[in-house]
């Protein structure tokens, strides 16, 4: 798609479990928080940063990239893991400000703040950004 994320709006069942944990995600970090319980609030963040994951494995991209016929699919699998991205660093930037900001400019969105945190929807289909690599390896020998 030349670097640019369209949601298609092509919704399976299995996109639900996904974008329901996104909007849910807010909730779940405020009330660890408000118990003082920030790793668990992390957790939260990168539990669904974990299923984004099993959302690739669960959709296979690769597979729908290969039927002209699943094209809008595709978009809409795309769409579905970048908005769930952004919502998780939306507030993963409370924690890791710089990789926050890192990942704000790799999908080139201006939706950075937690007033956005109330729909599934708000990335605007712009260029992606230039990718880079958040944390380096550590070799070890």
């Amino acid at each position: 798609f030349d670097g640019v994320v369209i949601n298609k709006c092509v919704k399976e069942d299995i996109d639900d479990e996904l974008i329901n944990m996104a909007l849910k995600l807010r909730d779940d970090v405020n009330d660890k928080m408000d118990k003082l319980r920030v790793a668990d609030s992390l957790d939260f963040i990168f539990e669904l940063f974990r299923r984004c994951n099993k959302y690739i494995d669960d959709t296979m991209p690769w597979i729908l990239a290969k039927d002209e016929s699943k094209r809008d699919r595709l978009s809409t699998v795309l769409y579905n893991l970048i908005e769930s991205i952004r919502i998780g660093t939306v507030l993963l930037q409370a924690f890791l400000p710089d990789t926050a900001r890192s990942i704000f400019e790799q999908l080139n969105t201006e939706y950075t703040g937690y007033d956005t945190l109330s729909k599934f929807g708000y990335y605007n289909s712009k260029e992606i950004g230039e990718t880079k690599i958040l944390f380096q390896r550590i070799e070890t020998k």
